[in-house]
């Protein structure tokens, strides 16, 4: 595993967290990781994000400071674009996982040619620090017309934080949304991670003892769709079209051209559920 995985960290006015992210990766030199740690602009965080980076001083670990905020989309790019190594993975900065849960993920993805990624079991915390363990979704079919379907008809976007083959990483992009939500970024790692599922593979770690640890409560810095709640429906319905216009423009410019007639056909049908139900990504986990 020398000197084959990198982890890229994108934070932004949390050196705390970003602390504790970092202590989870403890001993990461010994297992040869390398990290990529990237502050989203030089505000008034800078000290203590100086203080971190002086705690955990390594010659595996690089700082990079954005003297303007790039914007969380920007953030992540940047890291992926850092890394240099075969396998990388994303850590938010308020999130923690362990070297024992990255070993086991690489383990497994570099035996398997034609996979992308691997994914561990997903540790839900919420604002009351209540935690469930969750099995989150993976796409380990031979064939692609399967993934997509499976992906298109029941999703997370779990595995856009496990450990990828940087070069399918690399194939991945999100070039935002039609108005009115140019300005937000919810759910963009769906529309992401339909580059990895058309490439192939996401296999899952069922290791109990394995887990991308989230804590999901505090503040996000990133563009939400609008509080208003007649224009918020509305732009959620806007953007589950817009979401799978770009699943067909992907399938097409990755030439997946034998399932595209089947997709479109599909799709509607998805779409209409999603108005209906508002499936799939306002389900929330429920912790009791």
């Amino acid at each position: 595993m020398n000197d084959k995985i990198t982890v890229g960290i994108p934070t932004c006015k949390r050196p705390k967290l970003l602390l504790r992210a970092l202590n989870s990766l403890e001993n990461f030199e010994k297992f040869g990781i390398n990290i990529i740690v990237s502050v989203d602009g030089i505000d008034e965080k800078y000290d203590e994000y100086k203080n971190v980076e002086k705690e955990v001083s390594s010659k595996r670990i690089n700082f990079y400071y954005h003297k303007k905020n790039i914007g969380s989309l920007k953030n992540f790019l940047f890291l992926r674009d850092k890394c240099l190594t075969e396998y990388f993975m994303w850590l938010a900065d308020d999130d923690e996982t362990s070297l024992f849960t990255i070993e086991k993920l690489y383990s497994i993805l570099s035996k398997n040619n034609k996979a992308t990624t691997a994914v561990p079991y997903w540790l839900l915390y919420n604002e009351n620090l209540e935690k469930k363990l969750l099995r989150p979704c993976f796409f380990d079919s031979d064939s692609v017309l399967k993934r997509v379907l499976s992906y298109c008809y029941n999703s997370d976007d779990a595995f856009f934080y496990g450990l990828h083959k940087l070069s399918y990483l690399k194939k991945c992009s999100f070039d935002g949304y039609w108005w009115p939500n140019k300005m937000s970024l919810s759910n963009w790692c769906y529309v992401f991670q339909m580059d990895l599922i058309l490439n192939g593979k996401i296999l899952f770690l069922d290791d109990k003892n394995c887990k991308w640890i989230n804590h999901d409560y505090g503040e996000k810095f990133y563009p939400r769709s609008s509080t208003d709640r007649y224009f918020k429906y509305f732009a959620y319905g806007v953007r589950r079209l817009n979401v799978y216009y770009l699943y067909l423009k992907k399938i097409f410019v990755n030439k997946k051209y034998s399932i595209l007639p089947i997709i479109a056909l599909i799709l509607p049908f998805l779409l209409f559920r999603d108005f209906l139900f508002r499936e799939p990504v306002f389900h929330k986990v429920q912790f009791k």
